[in-house]
């Protein structure tokens, strides 16, 4: 039997009215072999097959993920921006910037700790979780409480946090809904939610295919409808209390430029553009890489791209979405 045969129900609602959409690949950094998707055909969640042991999710974030080469002399954490071009770049697709100021907050998948120093900057207690090991030196050198695994409720207090972000990871998390009922146990009665992940709806799927970069096989696992969000958030005892989408500008270009740049199955993109921290990642020809940076550079300086992200924004059918939930009192 193969794997457009077989027989594999939501994980959301557990319909068994599913079908199979195509066999994805890692076309960003390289990671080998294909995932079959799979799409619910009443709540429309998209969902990837495949047997992901915690040993290999480790391997998959700390080998092919780009942040071994972390330059932690040029950690800087997230500015506070507000005003008109905070709002044309689209600040606001951060779940950090819906956390007020003096809280207690737990990042889950803090990744470069920016957020964490954001928090840090506004009187918060900080804590974050993340799988990859490479992550351990920026939280050694700037004293911020990081577990380094999968994350488990096990290592803090209940009922502790007045804030949980799950930033652009909830979608990679093997089971979505016992993540959803350990956080609950860890927030406070009244505490907030707050979740950013990819618009399985948005109109940049339709456009680009297989080359969608909300796929990122094998790391999403998990691609969330509106109404399948809905119905996790309700099942596991939250408040779903908004869901808009909000996208930063330099997405849609980041997507554009995938279109040229993308790998073949087991092979990395040619090059993209410098991570946050460090020095840029090359993986062309020089001039091939200098002509792509400098167009990248000077389309993401001018702006070109917000516009239509705002509008698409408005409309519901940008990229991503931000959940708000909370836990009653």
């Amino acid at each position: 039997m193969t794997d457009a045969d077989a027989n594999n129900p939501c994980p959301i609602c557990a319909s068994e009215k599913t079908k199979f959409l195509f066999d994805s690949w890692d076309f960003e950094y390289g990671y080998p072999g294909t995932f079959p998707l799979w799409q619910c055909r009443d709540c429309r969640h998209i969902y990837l097959i495949g047997n992901f042991t915690p040993e290999m999710l480790t391997d998959m974030y700390s080998l092919y993920y780009p942040r071994a080469e972390i330059d932690v002399e040029q950690y800087k954490p997230l500015p506070e921006r507000t005003g008109f071009l905070s709002w044309l770049d689209g600040d606001s697709a951060g779940c950090h910037r819906w956390v007020p100021k003096n809280v207690r907050v737990l990042d889950i998948g803090c990744g470069c700790c920016e957020a964490l120093g954001y928090h840090k900057s506004r009187g918060c207690e900080v804590w974050g979780s993340d799988a990859d090991e490479n992550v351990q030196k920026i939280a050694d050198r700037y004293g911020f409480h990081v577990h380094i695994g999968l994350f488990d409720a096990d290592n803090y207090e209940k009922n502790y946090f007045d804030y949980v972000t799950i930033d652009q990871v909830f979608e990679h998390f093997t089971e979505p809904e016992r993540i959803l009922q350990q956080v609950f146990t860890i927030l406070k009665p009244g505490g907030k939610l707050i979740i950013g992940m990819p618009n399985a709806q948005s109109i940049d799927r339709f456009l680009f295919g297989r080359l969608w970069s909300g796929w990122h096989t094998p790391y999403h696992l998990h691609l969330f409808s509106k109404q399948s969000a809905a119905l996790l958030l309700k099942k596991t005892g939250y408040l779903c209390e908004s869901a808009q989408c909000k996208v930063p500008a330099v997405n849609l270009l980041t997507q554009w430029g995938l279109l040229f740049v993308h790998g073949k199955q087991g092979e990395p993109m040619h090059f993209r553009p410098p991570p946050r921290l460090g020095t840029l990642d090359s993986f062309g020809s020089g001039l091939e890489c200098l002509w792509y940076i400098r167009l990248y550079r000077f389309l993401e300086k001018t702006r070109a791209f917000a516009l239509p992200v705002r509008f698409a924004d408005a409309l519901g059918i940008g990229m991503n979405r931000i959940y708000i939930a909370s836990k009653p009192s």
